[in-house]
Protein backbone atom coordinates (compact mmCIF):
# COMPACT_ATOMS: atom_id res chain seq x y z
CA UNK A 1 0.00 0.00 0.00
CA UNK A 2 2.87 2.76 0.62
CA UNK A 3 4.23 1.97 -2.90
CA UNK A 4 0.41 2.54 -4.58
CA UNK A 5 0.43 5.47 -2.09
CA UNK A 6 4.04 7.24 -2.86
CA UNK A 7 4.88 6.07 -5.98
CA UNK A 8 1.63 5.58 -8.16
CA UNK A 9 0.03 8.54 -6.67
CA UNK A 10 -2.97 6.36 -5.83
CA UNK A 11 -5.76 7.08 -2.99
CA UNK A 12 -6.34 4.29 -0.86
CA UNK A 13 -9.65 3.31 1.07
CA UNK A 14 -9.40 -0.18 3.51
CA UNK A 15 -11.39 -1.26 4.99
CA UNK A 16 -11.44 -4.01 7.96
CA UNK A 17 -12.73 -5.57 10.68
CA UNK A 18 -10.28 -5.05 13.47
CA UNK A 19 -11.28 -7.54 15.67
CA UNK A 20 -10.57 -9.83 12.92
CA UNK A 21 -7.04 -8.85 12.47
CA UNK A 22 -5.74 -11.51 15.64
CA UNK A 23 -2.05 -12.22 15.15
CA UNK A 24 -1.65 -9.53 12.21
CA UNK A 25 -2.58 -6.60 15.01
CA UNK A 26 0.82 -5.84 15.86
CA UNK A 27 1.75 -5.08 12.27
CA UNK A 28 -1.64 -3.42 11.64
CA UNK A 29 -0.62 -1.14 14.42
CA UNK A 30 2.91 -0.65 13.68
CA UNK A 31 2.62 0.42 10.01
CA UNK A 32 -0.48 2.18 10.46
CA UNK A 33 -0.04 5.54 11.27
CA UNK A 34 2.98 5.57 8.63
CA UNK A 35 0.57 4.24 5.45
CA UNK A 36 -2.99 5.91 6.59
CA UNK A 37 -3.22 9.87 6.38
CA UNK A 38 -6.59 9.19 8.59
CA UNK A 39 -9.06 6.27 10.03
CA UNK A 40 -12.87 6.50 10.41
CA UNK A 41 -14.63 3.56 12.88
CA UNK A 42 -17.66 3.02 11.76
CA UNK A 43 -19.69 1.64 14.76
CA UNK A 44 -23.87 1.24 14.50
CA UNK A 45 -25.53 0.80 17.52
CA UNK A 46 -27.47 -2.44 17.92
CA UNK A 47 -30.93 -0.53 17.33
CA UNK A 48 -29.02 0.81 14.18
CA UNK A 49 -28.32 -2.85 12.96
CA UNK A 50 -32.31 -4.09 14.02
CA UNK A 51 -33.77 -1.29 11.99
CA UNK A 52 -31.86 -2.85 8.48
CA UNK A 53 -33.20 -6.39 9.35
CA UNK A 54 -36.49 -5.98 11.08
CA UNK A 55 -38.05 -3.21 8.74
CA UNK A 56 -41.20 -1.12 10.10
CA UNK A 57 -43.46 -3.41 7.77
CA UNK A 58 -42.79 -6.61 9.55
CA UNK A 59 -45.42 -7.30 11.97
CA UNK A 60 -43.09 -8.49 14.36
CA UNK A 61 -40.38 -6.00 14.24
CA UNK A 62 -40.87 -4.41 17.64
CA UNK A 63 -41.02 -7.45 19.46
CA UNK A 64 -37.79 -8.84 17.78
CA UNK A 65 -35.85 -5.73 18.09
CA UNK A 66 -36.46 -5.42 21.56
CA UNK A 67 -35.17 -8.68 22.44
CA UNK A 68 -32.12 -8.12 20.32
CA UNK A 69 -31.32 -5.22 21.80
CA UNK A 70 -31.68 -6.80 25.16
CA UNK A 71 -28.94 -9.37 23.80
CA UNK A 72 -26.86 -6.76 22.04
CA UNK A 73 -27.02 -8.75 19.07
CA UNK A 74 -25.11 -6.63 16.44
CA UNK A 75 -23.83 -8.85 13.50
CA UNK A 76 -26.17 -8.19 10.45
CA UNK A 77 -25.40 -11.65 9.14
CA UNK A 78 -27.06 -13.51 12.41
CA UNK A 79 -29.98 -10.84 12.55
CA UNK A 80 -30.70 -12.05 9.03
CA UNK A 81 -30.65 -15.35 9.99
CA UNK A 82 -32.99 -14.75 13.13
CA UNK A 83 -35.51 -13.29 10.84
CA UNK A 84 -35.29 -16.31 8.37
CA UNK A 85 -35.65 -19.28 10.83
CA UNK A 86 -38.52 -16.87 12.78
CA UNK A 87 -39.86 -16.19 9.49
CA UNK A 88 -40.16 -20.11 8.59
CA UNK A 89 -41.33 -21.03 11.50
CA UNK A 90 -44.14 -18.86 12.25
CA UNK A 91 -46.77 -20.44 10.15
CA UNK A 92 -46.63 -23.67 12.22
CA UNK A 93 -47.98 -21.67 15.10
CA UNK A 94 -49.96 -18.91 13.21
CA UNK A 95 -54.04 -19.27 14.69
CA UNK A 96 -52.61 -20.77 17.80
CA UNK A 97 -52.51 -19.32 21.17
CA UNK A 98 -50.21 -16.63 21.54
CA UNK A 99 -48.13 -17.54 24.03
CA UNK A 100 -46.48 -20.42 21.04
CA UNK A 101 -45.82 -17.38 18.79
CA UNK A 102 -44.01 -15.26 22.11
CA UNK A 103 -41.88 -18.47 23.04
CA UNK A 104 -41.10 -19.04 19.25
CA UNK A 105 -39.77 -15.53 18.65
CA UNK A 106 -37.83 -15.34 22.52
CA UNK A 107 -36.55 -18.90 21.87
CA UNK A 108 -35.38 -18.49 18.09
CA UNK A 109 -33.45 -15.02 18.48
CA UNK A 110 -31.45 -16.60 21.94
CA UNK A 111 -30.60 -19.79 19.78
CA UNK A 112 -30.28 -18.66 16.30
CA UNK A 113 -27.33 -16.07 17.93
CA UNK A 114 -25.82 -18.93 20.27
CA UNK A 115 -25.54 -20.94 17.15
CA UNK A 116 -24.03 -18.93 14.87
CA UNK A 117 -21.33 -16.99 16.99
CA UNK A 118 -18.04 -18.22 18.16
CA UNK A 119 -17.29 -15.72 19.94
CA UNK A 120 -16.43 -15.86 23.60
CA UNK A 121 -18.75 -13.16 25.22
CA UNK A 122 -22.06 -15.37 23.77
CA UNK A 123 -23.10 -18.03 25.46
CA UNK A 124 -22.27 -21.54 24.66
CA UNK A 125 -25.40 -22.91 22.36
CA UNK A 126 -24.71 -26.54 23.71
CA UNK A 127 -25.13 -25.09 27.26
CA UNK A 128 -28.19 -23.24 26.29
CA UNK A 129 -29.66 -26.35 25.08
CA UNK A 130 -28.86 -28.28 27.75
CA UNK A 131 -30.47 -26.00 30.04
CA UNK A 132 -33.49 -26.79 32.76
CA UNK A 133 -34.87 -25.71 35.47
CA UNK A 134 -33.35 -27.97 37.79
CA UNK A 135 -30.07 -27.73 36.16
CA UNK A 136 -29.88 -23.69 37.01
CA UNK A 137 -31.27 -24.65 40.56
CA UNK A 138 -28.52 -27.54 40.85
CA UNK A 139 -25.74 -25.78 39.69
CA UNK A 140 -24.92 -23.78 42.07
CA UNK A 141 -22.29 -23.92 44.68
CA UNK A 142 -21.70 -27.31 43.30
CA UNK A 143 -18.21 -26.64 41.67
CA UNK A 144 -16.41 -23.94 40.35
CA UNK A 145 -17.84 -22.84 36.83
CA UNK A 146 -16.24 -22.09 33.54
CA UNK A 147 -15.97 -19.03 31.56
CA UNK A 148 -18.60 -20.42 29.09
CA UNK A 149 -20.85 -21.57 31.98
CA UNK A 150 -20.24 -17.92 34.04
CA UNK A 151 -21.45 -16.24 30.66
CA UNK A 152 -24.27 -18.35 29.57
CA UNK A 153 -25.72 -18.10 33.08
CA UNK A 154 -25.57 -13.96 33.19
CA UNK A 155 -26.96 -14.01 29.34
CA UNK A 156 -29.72 -16.40 30.13
CA UNK A 157 -30.67 -14.52 33.33
CA UNK A 158 -30.57 -11.27 31.88
CA UNK A 159 -32.98 -12.67 29.03
CA UNK A 160 -35.35 -14.50 30.95
CA UNK A 161 -34.46 -17.97 29.32
CA UNK A 162 -34.55 -20.62 31.99
CA UNK A 163 -35.62 -23.77 30.13
CA UNK A 164 -35.03 -25.78 26.70
CA UNK A 165 -38.21 -27.75 26.55
CA UNK A 166 -39.54 -29.99 23.33
CA UNK A 167 -40.53 -26.61 21.61
CA UNK A 168 -37.05 -25.44 21.86
CA UNK A 169 -35.83 -28.27 21.12
CA UNK A 170 -37.56 -28.45 17.42
CA UNK A 171 -36.00 -24.89 16.86
CA UNK A 172 -31.90 -26.60 17.90
CA UNK A 173 -33.34 -28.94 15.34
CA UNK A 174 -33.90 -26.71 12.36
CA UNK A 175 -31.02 -24.91 13.58
CA UNK A 176 -28.81 -28.00 12.71
CA UNK A 177 -30.55 -29.65 10.42
CA UNK A 178 -31.40 -26.49 8.22
CA UNK A 179 -35.09 -27.89 7.54
CA UNK A 180 -38.13 -28.38 9.45
CA UNK A 181 -39.41 -32.05 9.90
CA UNK A 182 -43.22 -31.53 9.45
CA UNK A 183 -44.83 -33.63 10.89
CA UNK A 184 -43.06 -34.04 13.89
CA UNK A 185 -43.03 -29.98 14.10
CA UNK A 186 -46.95 -29.58 13.83
CA UNK A 187 -47.41 -32.58 16.57
CA UNK A 188 -45.47 -30.99 19.25
CA UNK A 189 -47.02 -27.67 18.14
CA UNK A 190 -50.39 -29.07 18.41
CA UNK A 191 -49.12 -30.63 21.98
CA UNK A 192 -48.38 -27.33 22.96
CA UNK A 193 -51.54 -25.82 21.93
CA UNK A 194 -53.27 -28.15 23.87
CA UNK A 195 -50.59 -27.35 26.80
CA UNK A 196 -51.26 -23.38 26.46
CA UNK A 197 -55.09 -23.56 26.62
CA UNK A 198 -54.76 -26.01 30.00
CA UNK A 199 -52.33 -23.12 31.40
CA UNK A 200 -54.76 -20.89 30.77
CA UNK A 201 -57.15 -22.37 33.03
CA UNK A 202 -55.51 -23.88 35.69
CA UNK A 203 -51.91 -22.26 35.56
CA UNK A 204 -48.24 -23.44 34.01
CA UNK A 205 -45.39 -26.05 35.24
CA UNK A 206 -43.44 -22.69 34.37
CA UNK A 207 -44.92 -20.65 36.79
CA UNK A 208 -44.85 -23.01 39.93
CA UNK A 209 -40.83 -23.53 39.14
CA UNK A 210 -41.16 -19.79 39.79
CA UNK A 211 -41.79 -20.50 43.05
CA UNK A 212 -38.23 -21.52 43.18
CA UNK A 213 -36.59 -19.35 41.42
CA UNK A 214 -38.44 -15.77 41.62
CA UNK A 215 -38.44 -15.13 45.58
CA UNK A 216 -36.76 -16.27 48.91
CA UNK A 217 -39.75 -16.66 51.05
CA UNK A 218 -39.65 -19.62 53.25
CA UNK A 219 -42.82 -21.82 50.98
CA UNK A 220 -40.78 -25.01 50.84
CA UNK A 221 -44.85 -26.91 51.27
CA UNK A 222 -46.37 -24.68 48.68
CA UNK A 223 -43.68 -25.46 46.09
CA UNK A 224 -43.98 -29.02 46.54
CA UNK A 225 -47.94 -29.12 46.54
CA UNK A 226 -48.18 -26.33 43.23
CA UNK A 227 -44.83 -28.52 41.34
CA UNK A 228 -46.68 -31.95 42.42
CA UNK A 229 -50.43 -31.35 41.13
CA UNK A 230 -49.01 -28.95 37.63
CA UNK A 231 -46.81 -32.33 37.23
CA UNK A 232 -49.21 -34.44 37.24
CA UNK A 233 -51.05 -32.64 35.33
CA UNK A 234 -49.29 -31.70 32.62
CA UNK A 235 -46.99 -34.65 32.81
CA UNK A 236 -47.33 -35.56 28.36
CA UNK A 237 -45.94 -31.54 28.23
CA UNK A 238 -42.89 -31.73 30.49
CA UNK A 239 -39.84 -33.57 28.84
CA UNK A 240 -37.40 -36.09 30.16
CA UNK A 241 -34.99 -33.53 31.16
CA UNK A 242 -36.93 -31.42 33.13
CA UNK A 243 -39.19 -34.33 34.82
CA UNK A 244 -35.84 -35.98 35.92
CA UNK A 245 -34.96 -32.46 37.54
CA UNK A 246 -38.74 -32.26 39.12
CA UNK A 247 -38.09 -35.69 40.74
CA UNK A 248 -34.59 -34.74 41.81
CA UNK A 249 -35.43 -31.25 43.35
CA UNK A 250 -38.00 -33.32 45.39
CA UNK A 251 -35.40 -35.18 46.80
CA UNK A 252 -33.11 -32.83 47.75
CA UNK A 253 -35.82 -31.35 49.58
CA UNK A 254 -36.34 -34.83 51.39
CA UNK A 255 -39.74 -35.57 49.73
CA UNK A 256 -38.63 -39.68 48.42
CA UNK A 257 -42.23 -40.43 48.19
CA UNK A 258 -43.76 -37.94 46.17
CA UNK A 259 -40.59 -38.44 43.70
CA UNK A 260 -41.12 -41.62 43.15
CA UNK A 261 -44.79 -41.19 42.63
CA UNK A 262 -44.23 -38.10 40.00
CA UNK A 263 -41.35 -40.49 38.18
CA UNK A 264 -43.61 -43.53 38.09
CA UNK A 265 -46.37 -41.36 36.56
CA UNK A 266 -44.33 -39.87 34.33
CA UNK A 267 -42.75 -43.31 33.24
CA UNK A 268 -46.42 -44.83 33.00
CA UNK A 269 -47.49 -41.53 30.46
CA UNK A 270 -44.74 -41.99 28.55
CA UNK A 271 -45.38 -45.77 27.87
CA UNK A 272 -49.24 -44.61 26.67
CA UNK A 273 -47.93 -41.57 24.73
CA UNK A 274 -44.83 -42.20 23.00
CA UNK A 275 -42.26 -44.52 23.65
CA UNK A 276 -40.04 -41.65 22.47
CA UNK A 277 -40.21 -39.95 25.25
CA UNK A 278 -38.06 -42.14 27.05
CA UNK A 279 -35.24 -42.39 24.58
CA UNK A 280 -32.23 -41.01 26.65
CA UNK A 281 -30.74 -39.63 23.23
CA UNK A 282 -33.66 -37.70 23.06
CA UNK A 283 -33.60 -36.04 26.49
CA UNK A 284 -30.38 -33.35 26.70
CA UNK A 285 -29.87 -34.19 30.03
CA UNK A 286 -27.06 -31.79 31.77
CA UNK A 287 -25.28 -33.54 34.75
CA UNK A 288 -27.39 -31.19 37.51
CA UNK A 289 -30.20 -32.15 36.73
CA UNK A 290 -29.74 -36.78 36.33
CA UNK A 291 -31.96 -38.43 39.24
CA UNK A 292 -30.46 -41.89 38.59
CA UNK A 293 -32.87 -43.74 39.81
CA UNK A 294 -35.14 -41.62 37.25
CA UNK A 295 -32.68 -42.69 34.88
CA UNK A 296 -32.34 -46.52 35.41
CA UNK A 297 -36.29 -46.80 35.31
CA UNK A 298 -36.74 -44.39 31.82
CA UNK A 299 -33.73 -46.64 30.17
CA UNK A 300 -35.12 -49.80 31.46
CA UNK A 301 -38.53 -49.20 29.98
CA UNK A 302 -37.49 -47.85 27.07
CA UNK A 303 -35.86 -50.80 26.05
CA UNK A 304 -38.37 -53.09 27.35
CA UNK A 305 -41.03 -51.74 24.68
CA UNK A 306 -38.79 -51.39 21.88
CA UNK A 307 -37.74 -54.04 19.84
CA UNK A 308 -33.86 -53.96 19.42
CA UNK A 309 -31.52 -55.43 17.62
CA UNK A 310 -29.19 -57.72 19.18
CA UNK A 311 -25.47 -56.59 19.14
CA UNK A 312 -24.43 -59.12 16.60
CA UNK A 313 -27.26 -58.07 14.07
CA UNK A 314 -26.68 -54.41 14.44
CA UNK A 315 -23.10 -54.50 13.45
CA UNK A 316 -23.62 -57.02 10.69
CA UNK A 317 -26.34 -54.99 9.37
CA UNK A 318 -24.33 -51.92 9.22
CA UNK A 319 -21.50 -52.80 7.90
CA UNK A 320 -20.25 -51.90 4.57
CA UNK A 321 -23.09 -49.28 4.80
CA UNK A 322 -22.77 -45.24 4.86
CA UNK A 323 -25.74 -45.01 7.90
CA UNK A 324 -27.52 -46.41 10.36
CA UNK A 325 -30.29 -46.47 12.36
CA UNK A 326 -30.38 -44.64 15.95
CA UNK A 327 -31.80 -48.29 17.24
CA UNK A 328 -28.07 -49.35 16.21
CA UNK A 329 -26.37 -46.91 17.68
CA UNK A 330 -27.84 -47.32 21.27
CA UNK A 331 -27.51 -51.11 20.68
CA UNK A 332 -23.93 -50.51 20.22
CA UNK A 333 -23.28 -47.80 22.90
CA UNK A 334 -25.15 -49.69 25.81
CA UNK A 335 -23.27 -53.04 24.90
CA UNK A 336 -20.28 -54.05 27.18
CA UNK A 337 -17.24 -55.00 26.70
CA UNK A 338 -17.77 -58.08 27.37
CA UNK A 339 -21.10 -58.56 25.12
CA UNK A 340 -18.67 -57.31 22.38
CA UNK A 341 -16.17 -59.66 22.97
CA UNK A 342 -18.20 -62.64 22.90
CA UNK A 343 -19.27 -61.35 19.93
CA UNK A 344 -16.11 -60.91 17.65
CA UNK A 345 -15.18 -64.78 19.29
CA UNK A 346 -18.34 -66.20 18.05
CA UNK A 347 -17.49 -65.45 14.37
CA UNK A 348 -15.83 -68.14 12.60
CA UNK A 349 -14.27 -68.40 8.76
CA UNK A 350 -16.44 -65.02 8.19
CA UNK A 351 -14.95 -63.10 5.31
CA UNK A 352 -16.54 -59.78 6.81
CA UNK A 353 -14.80 -59.78 9.93
CA UNK A 354 -12.76 -57.16 8.74
CA UNK A 355 -15.77 -54.95 8.08
CA UNK A 356 -16.96 -55.66 11.39
CA UNK A 357 -13.86 -54.69 13.13
CA UNK A 358 -13.84 -51.33 11.02
CA UNK A 359 -17.50 -50.49 11.89
CA UNK A 360 -17.04 -50.40 15.48
CA UNK A 361 -13.91 -48.96 15.31
CA UNK A 362 -14.68 -45.85 12.65
CA UNK A 363 -16.56 -44.10 15.37
CA UNK A 364 -13.40 -42.97 16.99
CA UNK A 365 -12.87 -40.40 14.25
CA UNK A 366 -16.49 -39.37 13.93
CA UNK A 367 -18.10 -36.08 15.03
CA UNK A 368 -22.04 -35.92 14.71
CA UNK A 369 -24.62 -33.24 14.62
CA UNK A 370 -27.45 -34.84 16.61
CA UNK A 371 -25.62 -34.99 20.13
CA UNK A 372 -24.46 -38.44 19.14
CA UNK A 373 -20.58 -37.63 19.90
CA UNK A 374 -21.31 -39.40 23.37
CA UNK A 375 -22.03 -42.24 22.06
CA UNK A 376 -19.42 -42.41 19.12
CA UNK A 377 -17.03 -42.22 21.70
CA UNK A 378 -18.30 -45.12 23.98
CA UNK A 379 -18.80 -47.50 20.92
CA UNK A 380 -15.03 -47.07 19.70
CA UNK A 381 -13.90 -47.22 23.63
CA UNK A 382 -15.52 -50.71 24.30
CA UNK A 383 -15.06 -52.46 20.93
CA UNK A 384 -11.09 -51.31 21.75
CA UNK A 385 -11.42 -53.25 25.36
CA UNK A 386 -12.76 -55.65 23.57
CA UNK A 387 -10.26 -56.00 20.66
CA UNK A 388 -7.42 -55.72 23.23
CA UNK A 389 -8.46 -58.72 25.37
CA UNK A 390 -8.56 -60.89 22.17
CA UNK A 391 -5.06 -59.73 21.46
CA UNK A 392 -3.83 -60.44 24.51
CA UNK A 393 -4.77 -64.27 24.00
CA UNK A 394 -1.66 -65.05 22.28
CA UNK A 395 0.96 -63.59 19.56
CA UNK A 396 -1.31 -64.49 16.16
CA UNK A 397 -4.34 -62.75 17.78
CA UNK A 398 -2.20 -59.70 18.37
CA UNK A 399 -0.26 -60.00 14.78
CA UNK A 400 -4.25 -60.51 13.92
CA UNK A 401 -5.35 -57.24 15.08
CA UNK A 402 -2.19 -55.27 14.92
CA UNK A 403 -3.39 -53.18 12.01
CA UNK A 404 -6.63 -52.03 13.65
CA UNK A 405 -5.84 -51.22 16.91
CA UNK A 406 -4.36 -47.62 18.05
CA UNK A 407 -0.36 -48.02 18.02
CA UNK A 408 -0.41 -47.55 21.91
CA UNK A 409 -2.65 -50.67 22.43
CA UNK A 410 -1.12 -53.82 23.71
Amino acid sequence: MSMLKEQRGCRIVVILNEDELESDRPVFDAFKEKVFDGEMVFSPSVEECAKLVFTDDWEHSKEVTEKVVRLDIKNIRILQRIRRVIETLLPYVEGKDEALTRQLIHSSVLLTWCYNSRESTVPSYEIVKDTSYAALMMSSGKMEKTESQKVTEKVLSGYGYRDSDEFDLHICQFLEKGYVVDDDFVAMVNSFQEMALKNNHSGSFTQAWGLFHDTFADNEQELVTTLRQRFLDGAKWIHLGNAMGTVRLMRELGHEDIADELMNHWIEMAKRESKEFLNPQNAFLSSESVDEKFKDMARNAYFSEKSMPTLGDAIRDMSGKNGWSKEQIEVLSNATADEYFGFFKSIEMDTDLDMYIKTCLQFGSMTSNNNDDEHYKKIYATAVVALKRIASENRLNALRLSRFLPKDSS
